[in-house]
């Protein structure tokens, strides 16, 4: 492993540092070896906070134990994540060096702003523009003003030949009313609002019960989307799919089931954190519901927070099926920070691809829980999202692998 880290500059050899035995890394006295094992137990119970780590890794840098502390962080990373800002700078250290897939791979479990967007710039370097595009979407997805985000989106865009997306639905453009007293749905709420519709809390006024109202912007445009997403929510019914108890294709709505602690993209902004606790009974549900799709021969295409909900902590329940594909069929477009890189290929329909964001889904959610619940949950999140031969190949495999991660 020490020959990762030697310094390769271009003809001209580096002679070993005083004290390196031959073929080996440099001979350390006992106060080095201190600060490389205090370095590497950061983020580990009784360890050194994230800004001492830094500091020592700054100090190390400086010295000819540079090359060991990477070392010891990368072999550290391979039991238990590191703290994102701890990865970074590992990362940039590597870059430094010129060990560029090291880097990627210390940058691995690492989701902030910053580690996505040195990733990113990582995945562009190595010529795969479709990755950085994925992870560059992810970092506008929650902050839209990192700094350099934008660019390097429209940038990458430019590159694959695609046309600057369009601007997000105003506010206001959908208003659904009741305009006498015989319209069927009492509004209490709006709920949701997305780039096919507004979502509203109502009330059946004939059966007296809750509903989640769904108004199309432009139903004479999207009549056929409509249809879509009701008949195939119908065709593959089941305890995690959507209710449909009703549609009107000329006014543009539909009727669903209403779930009353709402989407988990909802949980999150709110940091309801103890709703979505219960990752080990909800998530494996979640997969069991893709594995039901994927069996039939459909791709739901948009397996995100906002298009899981929760019916109870318990039960996650998929729904928006507007954009669901036979698999083989030409894959439609998808949301920011949630398309696979092969999707933005254009890769035909695809089961992975719903692994993707069931992927994606869990990373999103891990940000906010506990370090155990990370911890258990991160590898699968990790593989989900990784690279396409090692992502599990649809959502049977998918339960496969859950139950392994859970040892049941």
């Amino acid at each position: 492993m020490w020959s990762w880290f030697k310094r390769k500059p271009s003809g001209v050899p580096v002679p070993a540092p005083a004290g390196t035995p031959a073929g080996g890394p440099p001979l350390l006295d006992g106060g080095a070896k201190d600060d490389l094992a205090r370095l590497a137990a950061v983020g580990l119970p009784g360890g050194p906070s994230v800004d001492e780590a830094l500091a020592r890794l700054a100090a190390l840098r400086s010295s000819p134990s540079e090359g060991r502390a990477l070392e010891e962080l990368l072999r550290r990373r391979e039991s238990a994540p590191l703290p994102d800002p701890v990865a970074v700078a590992a990362a940039a250290a590597l870059v430094d060096r010129g060990e560029l897939a090291l880097a990627e791979r210390c940058l691995q479990d690492a989701s902030s702003s910053a580690a996505l967007t040195m990733s990113a710039d990582l995945a562009s370097e190595a010529g795969d523009v479709t990755a950085a595009l994925a992870r560059i979407e992810r970092v506008l997805l929650r902050d839209l003003d990192h700094p350099g985000a934008r660019e390097r989106h429209r940038r990458w865009r430019a590159q694959l030949g695609f046309t600057e997306p369009k601007g997000p639905v105003t506010a206001g453009a959908t208003t659904m009313v009741a305009r006498d007293a015989d319209a069927p749905f009492e509004l209490l709420r709006e709920v949701a609002r997305g780039g096919a519709g507004a979502v509203y809390e109502a009330v059946d006024r004939d059966l007296g019960r809750p509903i989640a109202l769904k108004v199309y912007h432009q139903p004479e445009r999207d009549r056929a989307q409509l249809w879509h997403e009701a008949r195939v929510a119908v065709a593959l019914a089941s305890p995690g799919v959507i209710r449909v108890y009703d549609i009107d294709p000329d006014h543009g709505w539909i009727a669903l089931a209403w779930c009353p602690r709402g989407a988990i993209r909802d949980l999150l902004r709110e940091k309801r954190t103890d709703d979505l606790a219960r990752v080990d009974l909800w998530a494996p549900k979640l997969a069991t519901t893709l594995a039901a799709v994927h069996a039939v021969g459909w791709v739901h295409h948009d397996v995100k927070p906002a298009n899981v909900l929760l019916e109870s902590r318990e039960t996650p329940i998929l729904t928006d099926f507007g954009i669901a594909r036979r698999r083989g069929e030409p894959s439609p477009g998808g949301s920011l920070g949630f398309v696979s890189p092969e999707r933005m290929k254009g890769r035909a329909s695809d089961p992975r691809d719903d692994i993707y964001g069931y992927g994606r889904l869990l990373e999103d959610v891990l940000d906010v829980l506990d370090t155990g619940t990370r911890a258990r949950w991160g590898p699968l999140a990790a593989a989900c999202t990784g690279p396409d031969a090692a992502r599990p190949q649809d959502g049977r495999a998918l339960v496969t692998r859950v139950r392994v991660e859970l040892g049941a």
